[in-house]
């Protein structure tokens, strides 16, 4: 397969809305391409078509393909008498292949699933659709390739037919991938549609990683030009890198000590951490700032917000401004500490300019993501009662930015 590392590519969130539209076509019986999602590994592709199918109530099948067991795959020859030309022969038929009774019992959950949510009123038209991933399609060998070219050719695998409500999808790594991609047949590549992808940050922030909790301090590390390198990086061998989901497994550990020993992770522990999740540079580069982001007690601050004097270092500013927003959209009872939040946005608005219109482009990108309508006009009513018309003012400042 030609090397698609260096073609045109797409952001991944936009190509799994086609590859949804591919799949409408697939189940409606049309002559369509299979998709083939393309891109550099952990950038996304899997867990992406996971939320596509959990909003959609579909169904999703995930196999790697190139690393199950044959037999699994394609079932295990058994004999059979038949007579030809007269001639009593002993033949070979195919058992049922295992992956094919998963698709199937999936098939019939999500066509039940469908008809409660239909009759309860939660869904206003059936659509029992059912994923199959074939992930990890960089590493296919010629025997798996063959049984690939009778699934996208007849849509059977083993002469057994593929449910009608299943459409196919296939993901793999670049080419030049160095976690030992194999060359994929010309009749198979010819029977896809090639859709090469890149995760962007802005795509994984807003779509992604503030609904799903990933620690603030990461999003605000990643999101800062100085840092965005880390994000997802050229993949490595016997070393870790950043990638979107080394950064998100890394958040996850990350929340879970803050959350079981009630304190944030030391220097040197954060250090150890960050570098075996996302590399040394990164790693280390992540673990200073994290000890910054992690260093500010917010209720403190926020208690004493009509006294507090912001920092000195741009870094600590940068990091307290990203802790402080995060800490209030978070909140369940925000409406409380509205007024204290706001006296110190409203220095950074004064003092620090370029952070204070972030910090009002942050609140609205939180009200939108996280649907919660009220957090800018709370916020917008106290900062007019410390300078009234300064919200219209700062409005157009973002608008003219934009």
């Amino acid at each position: 397969m030609e090397n698609l590392e260096n073609q045109h590519t797409k952001a991944l969130h936009e190509v799994v809305s086609l590859t949804a539209l591919n799949c409408h076509q697939q189940i409606a019986g049309q002559d369509v391409a299979a998709p083939y999602i393309v891109g550099a590994p952990g950038g996304g592709k899997t867990s992406s078509l996971y939320n596509l199918c959990n909003t959609n109530y579909w169904g999703l099948v995930s196999t790697h393909f190139a690393l199950k067991p044959l037999e699994e795959t394609g079932g295990i020859p058994q004999f059979e008498n038949v007579t030809i030309g007269g001639e009593k022969l002993l033949g070979t038929t195919w058992s049922f292949p295992d992956i094919m009774k998963s698709l199937y019992l999936e098939s019939d959950r999500v066509i039940q699933h469908h008809e409660e949510l239909y009759s309860s009123g939660k869904i206003q038209q059936k659509n029992p659709m059912v994923i199959w991933l074939l992930d990890d399609m960089h590493l296919c060998s010629a025997v798996h390739n063959a049984m690939l070219y009778e699934l996208l050719t007849e849509r059977k695998l083993r002469e057994y037919p593929v449910p009608k409500n299943v459409a196919i999808v296939l993901a793999g790594n670049h080419a030049s991938s160095k976690a030992g991609a194999k060359v994929m047949f010309s009749a198979i590549v010819n029977r896809c549609v090639m859709f090469p992808v890149h995760t962007s940050f802005s795509a994984w922030k807003n779509n992604f990683a503030i609904a799903a909790g990933v620690h603030p301090a990461i999003i605000s590390f990643l999101e800062n030009d100085q840092y965005n390198q880390f994000f997802h990086e050229e993949e490595q061998v016997d070393t870790p890198w950043g990638s979107p989901r080394s950064w998100t497994r890394l958040s996850n550990m990350l929340t879970t000590y803050e959350s079981w020993y009630n304190k944030a992770m030391s220097d040197d522990l954060s250090l150890y951490v960050s570098s075996g999740h996302v590399g040394k540079e990164g790693g280390s580069e992540f673990a200073t700032y994290y000890n910054i982001f992690s260093k500010f007690d917010i209720p403190a601050v926020l208690a004493n917000a009509d006294k507090f004097d912001l920092p000195d270092n741009p870094v600590d500013r940068y990091a307290l401004a990203y802790a402080l927003t995060s800490h209030y959209a978070g909140r369940k009872d925000r409406k409380t500490i509205t007024l204290e939040f706001t006296q110190i946005l409203y220095k950074y608005i004064k003092d620090h300019p370029d952070l204070g219109l972030m910090l009002i482009h942050e609140i609205l990108n939180l009200e939108k993501i996280l649907n919660q309508r009220t957090i800018f006009m709370d916020v917008s009513n106290e900062l007019n009662r410390i300078e009234p018309g300064i919200t219209e003012q700062l409005l157009g400042e973002i608008s003219d930015a934009s």
